[in-house]
């Protein structure tokens, strides 16, 4: 899947955090870079500091002339947004996302962009942080993360080999699996985080009582600071995510179910060998993990 982005024109649609660090990613690794957002402050900020070549106050004007087109936009949005430019993208160029539910956007790219002769691959970077916004964006946020690419049947190779590219030019580890498959497993892997970070937060925090909220504040150090961290993240985005990827999402929840119940009844039935035996697997399996990616991609987490 050789190939090199040096001739190829490159549009990022959505100037978030995610979309912004690409666009700095990115920059100077093509023959031009163009960058859209719906807000005239961040066009005017990705253009004065050089992050772009380009940032048209149109989409259609964005993506008309470009070769690899990344929509770095909501679920919704990007769907939306398929939909209804589909017309505008020129003939044989290739547009991929980032968006952490695989199954309905390609579905929909498929469906809009293949009859104008579009060829959608879809795509999915495991990077990103607790803040939003273009103004948060930093150019190392890709640097050794994991992308998951994810082609169907009528994925054309040339297609997929461009995506491929796109992502090797910002240092990210690929890997190729069906849209399907990556919906079930971001659900373990990702979604159920957030979710968890969401109950702990509820649970520790959401107290009436102001003087117990106030001693709750004060105990609450870097333990919780680090397990609830992800709940500060946007809540439509994740909305929308849940949304999308309803079922998996609620066979993690069954999952992760098993598990706690599993700790409840060994504390409360005083079986406290069995505890810590088990909590000597979870810590082997975390420390194998944080093993897989320092070895794995050269980065200290």
């Amino acid at each position: 899947m050789e190939m090199s982005l040096k001739d190829k024109s490159i549009a990022v649609i959505g100037l978030g955090l995610l979309g912004t660090s690409l666009a700095m990613a990115l920059k100077g690794k093509c023959r031009e870079l163009t960058g859209w957002s719906r807000q005239e402050k961040v066009r005017r900020y990705v253009l004065d500091n050089g992050i772009v070549d380009n940032a048209p106050e149109s989409p259609s004007e964005a993506v008309c002339n470009a070769d690899i087109t990344v929509l770095c936009l909501p679920i919704p949005v990007i769907c939306d947004f398929l939909r209804q430019h589909a017309g505008d993208f020129k003939s044989g160029a290739v547009v991929t996302d980032i968006g952490s539910v695989k199954g309905i956007i390609v579905r929909t790219g498929e469906e809009a962009l293949t009859p104008s002769g579009v060829k959608f691959v879809g795509s999915h970077p495991m990077a990103g942080t607790e803040k939003t916004g273009a103004f948060a964006a930093f150019p190392g946020l890709y640097d050794h993360a994991e992308v998951f690419i994810t082609p169907t049947e009528n994925t054309d190779e040339s297609a997929l080999s461009s995506v491929y590219a796109l992502w090797s030019a910002v240092g990210t580890a690929i890997r190729v699996i069906t849209p399907d498959y990556h919906d079930r497993l971001v659900a373990h892997t990702s979604h159920i985080s957030h979710l968890l970070a969401l109950g702990i937060t509820l649970s520790v925090l959401n107290e009436d009582d102001p003087q117990l909220r106030r001693d709750r504040f004060s105990g609450c150090a870097t333990g919780f600071r680090d397990t609830s961290r992800i709940a500060s993240s946007s809540p439509s985005m994740w909305r929308e995510i849940i949304e999308a990827n309803q079922q998996p999402v609620l066979e993690a929840i069954a999952e992760f179910e098993r598990y706690f119940n599993e700790i409840k009844e060994l504390i409360k039935s005083g079986r406290f060998d069995e505890f810590e035996k088990l909590f000597a697997r979870g810590k082997e399996l975390r420390d194998s993990w944080i093993a897989y990616k320092n070895s794995e991609h050269n980065c200290k987490w």
